[in-house]
């Protein structure tokens, strides 16, 4: 009966019995373990099949229990969004950005005739026919005939002497009086200077808003990219205009090109990474050399993308572009798990039988190994249960990627090896594995002292060097240096979206992004207020001046543009109806009247109307059975704001002003919404990630590792490492967005391979003097963990070149990674453990001399 040495490392000690046992029984059936997974992998590639893109950012990150899901159901009812009604944007300005002015009449004749032409005698392709925009599709919803109806208006007006002369008509920027409307100029006009003789003088930009119904089967969106198809042709005519278009489904489209740029370097990653692979196992001999083996072990990875994605697909789970840097993570993981396994073997005694030498580097390398795998599927695992789904599903792919490689390498490669280990006995050379080598490099190989020129370096050269006391000095003001600059970083890392930052760096969408966030939400941007539940004014008169009150707390905010940006249907019928003489009972009757004046009938988008309960008292008071009253109607106001701090200061507000009025069921509806609830997350998000990932691996190492010396170093040093890597993220110019987290849930994930491989050996080192402890272990894990930076380091330098400021952070993320993770394995844990943890036992190795 084996007994177990430690009440902790119980694990640990269970693992090496059983991996021993494991290395022993497939170095002797080692082709079931090498087909077994190439055939789980076909079954589960077919999972390919099923997979599906999910790239409506609106979800995407928004967390699933945020109020603006709900916001947007509710306006998605109102309006039809998506399936009925969708939108494009186009931004105007004038070509020659010498003279930017629109204000002439030359230019906005231009822009008048070309929002007409659009709306009357643009065609569009549809379903393989050709109809006109403005007569066939464009009717059946109320607002797209009447889209940019403000800027005609203004236009026409504004060199009109004879109507800029009518007094029911005035220009105030930023409201025009045009008759019974009042119109809020800021929807469409920016960078205007008032002043002149005019009242203005300068218009930088127009923005003209197109609404875009559905067509017999196409849904909005369908129609959408057909309109934008054609318009795309309409604007490059107008060569003297700089027009730039936006639509939720251009922003998919260039959101999809970070993935569609990144993918064809994963081909070359891969070629970098066999290169380094293949160069970094060659031990200087043809017959110890791990040539074959070293490029399986990129096989295997790839093997462990493949059946994570197939396994995913299948089960329904969608992909995101931020998938697209699973394979990366993956191949790099896998990589480092590769050259543990091989490093643990070329440990082992070149005297022993093949069968030996597996048993003995799997019971090291394959509890090393579950160690880290297990830490990193952990910390992943629990970034799934995130409430960002972007950000659930990353974690989905990475975890059950790193769960597949582990399994693979314990199976597949570890099998790989096994047949490599008889060939090398056997005197074969390691490429070509028909040709025995002659007898005499055959002994050589078997030399029992040899040792690699690696181990060597770093058990003679650099473990020495980094334990002299005049070096543990140094490293403390290094070390003070690094830990205030990661800390100054991270005060810097505030929540923010730059919605630029997230699509490629020659997307169309660009120019648009910036003007909508330096002039569009800067200057003026209206946001919907839906009541669901209104009152019946007729009945409850006394509600008027409540919901009125409403409009006024809205209207009240520090960042609100006041009464002239309100558009409400009830402030303008509350002046028509003082013409009328009539009590409360005759209100929706008369607002029937007021609907039907031509200069009106545009309210009634505005408004869902339904039956009373019990009918109506009409002026004979007398019941009506049938008549109605509007039940849901929203209104609209404008607002402005200069950074995400300020928008999701704005959001809270609102919330809080519409909580004030239950009843109404109120709510502001803003497509912003979706970001600014993920924005009031992010900072949660990381801290409880970062937080569960430490708990997970001090779990973890308590059940592997014995001496809680060890144990507090090693979680030390990786809270040090991801301090550092969000710290030096920021100062290299992220913010706290979508991607930044990501990128650190992704660190702490990379983090853990460096110090616990080390942290690890050092406690199942089994020298007693500490020195000698630090040269064991630096000797044993120096070249597999400075093999695993650098191929990490391969891995992602292709992605510097990718056009994508979103793929360009990951591999910032990378660098960072690996920078702080061989700084503090290679150098910070062995001269912490060094300095404070001397007195750390001896391992003493489990007893395998019956199963010699």
């Amino acid at each position: 009966m084996i007994k177990l040495r430690n009440p902790f490392a119980i694990v640990q000690d269970i693992l090496a019995i059983f991996f021993y046992k494991y290395g022993l029984f497939l170095s002797r059936h080692p082709k079931i373990f090498s087909i077994a997974p190439l055939i789980l992998t076909c079954f589960l590639g077919l999972g390919v099949l099923n997979i599906r893109m999910e790239d409506d950012l609106r979800f995407l990150y928004s967390p699933h229990n945020s109020l603006s899901r709900f916001e947007y159901q509710i306006h998605k009812e109102f309006s039809g969004d998506s399936t009925n009604a969708s939108y494009l944007s186009v931004t105007v300005e004038w070509a020659d950005r010498s003279s930017p002015n629109l204000l002439v009449p030359e230019r906005a004749k231009m822009i008048t005739a070309l929002n007409r032409y659009v709306l009357r005698n643009m065609t569009i392709d549809i379903g393989g026919e050709t109809v006109n925009f403005g007569d066939k599709v464009c009717p059946s919803l109320p607002n797209c005939p009447l889209s940019n109806t403000i800027v005609e208006i203004f236009f026409d007006t504004f060199w009109s002497k004879k109507l800029r002369e009518d007094p029911r008509i005035k220009i105030e920027y930023p409201t025009m009086k045009f008759f019974d409307n009042n119109f809020f100029l800021i929807t469409h006009l920016y960078g205007v200077t008032p002043g002149g003789p005019l009242g203005l003088q300068h218009v930088d930009m127009v923005h003209m808003i197109y609404m875009i119904p559905s067509y017999k089967e196409f849904t909005s969106e369908e129609v959408c990219k057909a309109f934008e198809t054609r318009l795309k042709e309409v604007l490059a005519e107008k060569t003297e205009l700089q027009t730039t278009m936006f639509s939720l489904s251009i922003l998919k489209d260039e959101m999809q090109k970070n993935a569609t740029y990144t993918i064809p370097f994963i081909s070359l990653t891969i070629l970098l990474l066999m290169s380094f692979t293949v160069g970094s196992c060659m031990t200087g001999d043809w017959i110890t050399s791990k040539p074959i083996e070293a490029m399986m072990g990129i096989f295997t990875s790839t093997l462990a993308i493949i059946s994570a994605g197939g396994l995913l697909f299948g089960m329904g789970i969608p992909f995101v572009h931020q998938v697209t840097v699973m394979p990366f993570i993956a191949l790099a993981i896998g990589v480092d798990d590769t050259y543990v396994m091989l490093g643990a073997w070329q440990d082992t005694k070149r005297t022993l039988s093949p069968e030996r030498r597996m048993a003995l580097a799997l019971e090291e390398a394959g509890t090393a190994i579950s160690v880290t795998s297990i830490t990193s599927i952990l910390s992943f695992g629990i970034g799934t249960m995130s409430s960002t789904p972007a950000i659930a599903i990353f974690c989905k792919f990475i975890a059950v990627a790193v769960m597949f490689d582990w399994t693979y390498q314990l199976t597949f490669f570890a099998a790989v090896m096994a047949l490599g280990g008889r060939r090398e006995a056997a005197g074969y050379h390691c490429v070509m594995v028909w040709k025995r080598m002659p007898q005499k490099d055959i002994d050589q190989s078997k030399c029992p002292d040899a040792i690699s020129p690696t181990r060597r370096f770093f058990e003679e050269k650099f473990a020495p060097f980094i334990c002299h006391p005049f070096t543990r000095i140094v490293m403390i003001f290094v070390y003070a240096a690094y830990i205030f600059t990661a800390f100054y970083g991270c005060s810097l890392l505030e929540p923010n979206l730059t919605p630029s930052r997230l699509v490629v760096d020659d997307s169309p969408l660009i120019h648009y992004l910036h003007l909508a966030q330096d002039k569009i939400w800067a200057e003026g941007l209206i946001g919907r207020v839906y009541v669901n539940n209104a009152p019946d004014f007729s009945r409850h008169p006394e509600q008027i001046a409540r919901m009125k009150q409403l409009v006024s707390d809205l209207e009240s905010t520090p960042y609100s543009m006041g009464p002239n940006s309100t558009s409400f249907w009830l402030t303008e019928y509350d002046e028509y109806r003082q013409f009328f003489a009539g009590d409360d009972s005759t209100f929706y009757t008369t607002l029937d009247s007021f609907l039907q004046v031509s200069f009106n009938n545009h309210w009634n988008t505005t408004m869902q109307w339904a039956p009373q309960e019990g009918g109506k008292r009409s002026y004979r008071n007398i019941f009506q059975p049938g008549a109605k009253y509007v039940k849901k109607f929203f209104f609209t106001t404008a607002f402005k704001i200069k950074n995400w701090d300020v928008r999701t200061n704005l959001l809270l507000q609102w919330r809080n002003i519409t909580s004030k009025y239950r009843d109404f069921e109120a709510l502001v509806f803003d497509e912003n919404n979706f970001y600014s609830d993920q924005m009031l997350e992010l900072k949660t998000t990381t801290l409880q990630s970062l937080g569960t990932a430490i708990l997970t691996l001090i779990t973890v190492c308590i059940l592997f590792v014995a001496e809680k010396s060890i144990v507090f170093w090693v979680v030390f040093t990786l809270i040090s490492m991801d301090i550092g890597t969000a710290g030096f993220l920021s100062l290299w110019g992220a913010d706290l967005d979508p991607t930044t987290v990501v990128n650190i849930l992704m660190s702490i994930g990379q983090c853990i391979d460096f110090a616990t491989h080390v942290g690890y050996r050092i406690y199942r080192s089994e020298c007693a003097d500490p020195d000698e402890r630090i040269k064991d272990a630096l000797g044993a894990m120096g070249w597999p963990v400075m093999q695993g930076g650098l191929s990490s380091l391969l891995a992602i330098a292709v992605m510097i070149v990718v056009p994508s400021n979103a793929v360009r952070m990951f591999a910032r993320t990378s660098v960072l990674v690996v920078a702080t993770g061989l700084f503090h394995g290679l150098c910070i844990l062995p001269i912490v453990i060094r300095t404070f943890a001397s007195n750390a036992k001896a391992h003493k190795p489990l007893n395998h001399e019956k199963n010699h």
